[in-house]
């Protein structure tokens, strides 16, 4: 196969467990697998995951990934993404709960719970510092102060989203926007369970921990946000072509690099296309028999480039772009998903969903 991303099935179901010895059998986890579970294939993922009782709901963009995952278990769905009145009726047939982020929203899923005399689950959410989606505190102080009002809308959960949950700091004060939410109406509701931390907030906010977490990359052990995570996605291709070029030639498009003594240069058959960055290039290593080497010049649409001078090597050996790999002294040599990302600049998430999304899977 020329290139292809590797799922380790295994870290996803270790990661789990010690997802579960950190935070207690009495935290729900809500698992994120929206964008096909990060680039993991969302089929795959929730039938390796979905026998874990802590897991008691799946967390998904749209209507077609919520179908995905009905396939595959009986558990809750909570769709985040915008649903047209057409997704709306398709998930109240479906038992799905949806995101309630605004009071628009909210008018339009009451007239369309009216006019088919059903009960739509929804989950509210509030913003509390992202500015991206969700009701003011104000907002959300109204309607759950007059829920009457809405007679087919039932409120399940309360959740917001951290914007920096590295932070502890900063995530304490939108803990504290909740919190003071939850003071103005509790005496007057009935207790609503709550969530906020994701994957970045696990090993040093559990005061934010409250009912659930809603976990994605923590999932997937894309980086150690909690000790002993194992990073469950590799991409690996394979050499297609050595050769040699000498002092002063150059190499890919536009000449960016110049070789400055002679050279042995591989050739692998992934590029742009399949999900590289252009933004990798000057920036990125592969590995190749265990040694970490430079990519050099730019990345093609097809293909990547890289300096083979001191690697005893062949056409067809394996190329590890993101992984494991041993060396032929049983040395091993790691690329981590968390270092790519750190050393151009963006994140995590964009490099396994477009390289997980594009490259064919295989499964171990």
């Amino acid at each position: 196969m020329r290139a292809y991303a590797e799922i380790n099935l295994s870290a996803v179901r270790s990661n789990i467990r010690v997802i579960e010895q950190n935070i207690g059998r009495s935290i729900d986890i809500i698992a994120v697998v929206k964008s096909d579970a990060y680039g993991h294939g969302i089929t795959e993922i929730v039938k390796t995951i979905d026998s874990f009782e802590s897991i008691k709901t799946y967390a998904v963009n749209t209507i077609e990934e919520a179908d995905k995952v009905a396939a595959q278990t009986s558990k809750d769905i909570l769709v985040l993404g915008y649903l047209d009145n057409k997704e709306i009726l398709d998930a109240i047939d479906s038992n799905y709960i949806i995101s309630l982020y605004d009071k628009e929203q909210l008018l339009q899923i009451e007239r369309i719970g009216e006019r088919i005399n059903q009960v739509v689950r929804v989950q509210l959410k509030i913003e509390t510092g992202l500015n991206r989606l969700g009701f003011s505190v104000e907002e959300a102080e109204d309607f759950l102060l007059n829920q009457d009002r809405y007679k087919h809308v039932k409120t399940e959960a309360i959740f917001s989203h951290l914007y920096k949950a590295s932070s502890s700091v900063d995530s304490a004060k939108q803990f504290q926007i909740l919190q003071e939410l939850i003071s103005k109406v509790s005496s007057k509701i009935e207790p609503l369970p709550m969530h906020l931390c994701s994957s970045y907030s696990l090993g040093h906010f559990k005061q934010g921990y409250l009912d659930a977490v809603r976990l994605g990359l923590a999932l997937y052990g894309v980086d150690s946000v909690l000790p002993n995570l194992e990073p469950s996605f590799s991409v690996k291709s394979q050499i297609m072509q050595l050769k040699k070029i000498h002092k002063g030639d150059g190499v890919s498009y536009g000449h960016l690099f110049i070789a400055q003594k002679d050279m042995t240069i591989g050739v692998a058959n992934i590029g742009y296309a399949d999900g590289l960055s252009q933004c990798f290039k000057g920036k990125m290593n592969v590995l190749v028999r265990g040694k970490k080497t430079p990519v050099l010049g730019q990345i093609c649409m097809n293909h990547i480039i890289f300096d083979l001078s001191d690697i005893e090597c062949k056409r067809g050996d394996e190329v590890v772009i993101i992984g494991k790999q041993k060396a032929n002294d049983d040395s091993e040599a790691q690329i981590l998903v968390a270092e790519l990302a750190s050393d151009v600049g963006i994140r995590h998430h964009e490099i396994i969903t477009r390289l997980g999304t594009i490259l064919p899977r295989v499964y171990q």
